[in-house]
C-alpha cells in the first residue's frame, strides 16, 4: 500500500472511533439555541433572559474547547506522522491544525467572556417598579 492510502485509513480509524465527550458523572445532555431562539431572547429584559443567554455562552464555549481538543490531536498525529505532500507545500499539515485549535481557543474565550457578561448582568438586574 501506498503512504497515502495508509494515512487514509489511519484517519478514517481516528474519525471513526472520536465519540462524544463524557464527564466523569456520564454522558450531559447540552441542549444547543438555534439562531431563531438567539434571536428571541437578544433583547434580554429579565434576569431569566441573561441567565439563558450566559448558559447558551457557556455551552459554545466547551463546544469549541473540544473542537480545540479534536485540532491538538490532529496536529500531534500529523507532527509524529508527517504527510509525504507536506515537504511540498508551504504549511504543514499539523500546522493547519494548529492555527485551527488555536482559532478554536480564541473564540472559547470570547464565548466565557460573553456568559460572565451575562451572569453579571442577570445579577446585577433590577426589576422596574
Amino acid at each position: 500500500m501506498t503512504a497515502t492510502v495508509v494515512t487514509t485509513l489511519i484517519m478514517m480509524a481516528v474519525l471513526g472511533t472520536r465519540s462524544a465527550p463524557v464527564s466523569k458523572s456520564g454522558p450531559v445532555a447540552t441542549q444547543y439555541l438555534t439562531q431563531t431562539q438567539m434571536v428571541q431572547i437578544s433583547n434580554a429584559d429579565s434576569p431569566d433572559d441573561h441567565r439563558e443567554l450566559a448558559r447558551y455562552f457557556h455551552q459554545e464555549a466547551q463546544r469549541k474547547r473540544d473542537k480545540e481538543q479534536y485540532y491538538l490531536e490532529m496536529s500531534a498525529t500529523y507532527r509524529r506522522h508527517p504527510l509525504r505532500v507536506d515537504a511540498v507545500q508551504n504549511v504543514s499539515t499539523a500546522d493547519r491544525y494548529q492555527h485551527l485549535a488555536d482559532e478554536a481557543r480564541d473564540t472559547a474565550v470570547a464565548d466565557e467572556q460573553m456568559a460572565i457578561l451575562q451572569d453579571k448582568l442577570a445579577e446585577g438586574f433590577v426589576q422596574p417598579k
